[in-house]
């Protein structure tokens, strides 16, 4: 299938602490259509490795490409774009809208993106079942 993701010695430091990085040097491709989990104690970068393909952090060094977009040649809005259309987060404390169900959840950044109700309806259901 070809490499969904792929990072080459990314390493991200907050605050100037090399001693103490987030990420240190890591380099992994992901297939398309792979499962694959990222566990680790409390602390170890799960969550920054995460923000850092979702573009939602720049690492301080190294590449990061998801789907052929190198994500470090595009700007702030172009990552915003990028996240839209591209990436699909799922928080660790939900943030879902308590009124609605998880389905009209799952259709709100579709709709966000310019597809009607009923076509983010249809491809909701799709990945549903």
């Amino acid at each position: 299938m070809g490499q969904l993701v792929e990072l080459t010695a990314v390493s991200k430091v907050y605050d100037g602490d090399r001693e103490h990085a987030a990420l240190a040097s890591i380099s992994i491709g992901l297939e398309a259509g792979q499962a694959t989990a990222v566990m680790g104690p409390s602390g170890s970068g799960k969550s920054t490795l995460l923000n850092v393909i979702g573009g939602l952090d720049r690492p301080t060094t190294g590449s990061v490409v998801v789907d052929g977009s190198d994500l470090s040649r595009l700007n702030e809005a172009a990552l915003a774009r990028f996240r839209r259309t591209r990436v699909g987060i799922v928080f660790q404390f939900f943030n879902l809208l308590n009124n609605l169900t998880a389905l009209d959840n799952v259709m709100i950044p579709a709709q966000l993106a310019g597809a009607g109700a009923s076509d983010a309806r249809r491809r909701a259901d799709a990945h549903h079942r």
